[in-house]
């Protein structure tokens, strides 16, 4: 197990990540996200409050289905850069 648990932290280690290098946001319904290797993503606002990991602690269940309050009229008014998460040294 131990072996294991070592080699994937090696690979998430050894990993590098494409550089971020256009953000662009349509307020109120989407984001735009262009990476270095050319991959290019839309996102809509209801995608990124489904798959938030802020969203934990309003999921409940209705017959065994999970189901995601305040996700249908979700809409993203500004966005700023906090701290350095996105950028690659």
């Amino acid at each position: 197990m131990l072996t294991i648990q070592r080699t994937i932290r090696e690979i998430h280690t050894n990993v590098v990540a494409p550089r971020l290098t256009r953000f662009t946001l349509r307020a109120p319904k989407r984001v735009e996200v262009e990476y270095g290797n050319g991959d290019k993503f839309s996102l809509s606002a209801e995608f990124l409050r489904i798959h938030s990991p802020a969203v934990d602690g309003k999921l409940r269940s209705i017959g065994g289905e999970k189901v995601i309050s305040g996700r249908r009229h979700v809409g993203i008014m500004s966005a700023e850069p906090v701290g350095n998460y996105g950028n690659s040294v």
